[in-house]
């Protein structure tokens, strides 16, 4: 264990709050895209299962190269810091233009989600991947880095 002072508790809480951002990305396409493509937009729903589908097969090609790009960061305000704010800002504001774009017909309404879709998959590659990097510089008690990464 290290002898360095713990973190400061607005440190982990503020950690802790990007946790939203994953758990909400994480779930809410799921429960909500595929219902609003196909009742309220009229896409077919095989159409509709492929544009889930390929902003999640995206995070294969997009998460190492944020990864890259953070590690290599030299950033004064921390390597990892301001991608958490423009990844997050950025998947906020495309997450709300996917459901306000046109609604038919349903060919351009489904071009319009599954572009701002891969927008979204594209920020938040650039928001989890150096969130999740984070711990490891934030302390060498591991602990410490357990209990930022684990739920309370």
């Amino acid at each position: 264990m290290s002898s360095a002072a713990p973190l400061p508790k607005r440190i982990v809480n503020g950690y802790g709050l990007g946790s939203i951002a994953t758990g909400t990305f994480g779930t809410v396409p799921g429960l909500l895209l595929l219902p609003y493509l196909t009742d309220a937009l009229g896409v077919a729903a095989g159409v509709a299962g492929l544009i889930v589908f390929v902003p999640k097969a995206w995070d294969v090609v997009m998460n190492p190269i944020a990864g890259r790009i953070s590690d290599r960061s030299t950033n004064p305000a921390g390597r990892r810091r301001p991608f958490l704010l423009k990844g997050g800002l950025t998947l906020a504001f495309c997450f709300a233009l996917m459901f306000a774009g046109p609604t038919a017909p349903p060919a351009l309404a489904a071009g319009w989600v599954v572009l701002l879709f891969l927008l979204c998959a594209t920020a938040y590659a650039f928001f989890q991947v150096p969130y999740f990097a984070m711990p490891a510089e934030m302390t060498q008690d591991y602990r410490e880095r357990t209990a930022l990464m684990t739920p309370a």
